[in-house]
């Protein structure tokens, strides 16, 4: 055998060599990118519905700010109420804004602005958390004046600015729990002060909730 088949030969063995090497580093590479691949999948799930349920909070807490900006700037009294109506076969929360002019002499009728849904899957619902510290109730989503849902009334901003009992005009506290279902890491709130209509939202982190 001449010099130049066996360098063809060793040739051809070692770039066989080569070849199986490189199906053999690109095997670990593709397991190593499936592997992290699969862990950025499982990180990115709670931080998606972390990021749903902070903007479910922040339609509560900007539609409330904005019916309480809106009573100010018009010396009106504004009411605002929380409905679960069904669209679609599909219950949606919502947050229904109304002017009452009615209340003000020679203002007119009042004035329902188109409600707003609040984005899904987020729903009013408590999620086993506590109370906010500002301890204005929890016994159910929805509670102004220790009355689910809010008194019969109703809750309304003053021309002031405060949040009110629609029946007897009386500065009323009120908190609005929201989440996703069974999802206790969504669990979000909203807290009304009555007499300086302060709104404040707030997250759960698991052991506490802060300010958002």
């Amino acid at each position: 055998m001449t010099n130049k088949e066996l360098n063809s030969k060793t040739t051809s063995r070692s770039g066989s060599r080569a070849s199986g090497f490189s199906m053999i580093e690109l095997s670990v590479v593709i397991g190593i990118i499936l592997i992290l691949s699969a862990m950025a999948i499982v990180q990115i799930g709670p931080a998606l519905a972390g990021k749903r349920a902070d903007a479910g909070m922040r339609q509560v807490v900007e539609q409330l700010r904005s019916a309480r900006e809106l009573a100010i700037a018009n010396r009106r009294w504004v009411q605002v109420t929380f409905p679960v109506v069904v669209v679609g076969g599909v219950s949606e929360n919502q947050i229904q804004t109304t002017i009452r002019n009615g209340l003000t002499a020679g203002a007119g009728a009042d004035q329902a602005l188109l409600p707003v849904p609040i984005q899904r899957p987020m729903t009013f619902l408590l999620l086993g958390a506590p109370d906010t510290p500002d301890a204005f109730g929890n016994a159910n989503a929805i509670e102004f004046g220790g009355v689910a849902g809010g008194p019969v009334g109703g809750m309304m901003f003053d021309p002031t600015g405060a949040l009110v009992n629609g029946a007897t005009l009386q500065p009323i506290n009120g908190s609005v729990f929201l989440g996703v279902v069974g999802h206790s890491e969504t669990a979000r709130a909203v807290s009304i002060m009555g007499t300086t209509g302060r709104i404040r939202g707030w997250s759960w982190n698991g052991t506490t909730w802060f300010q958002f």
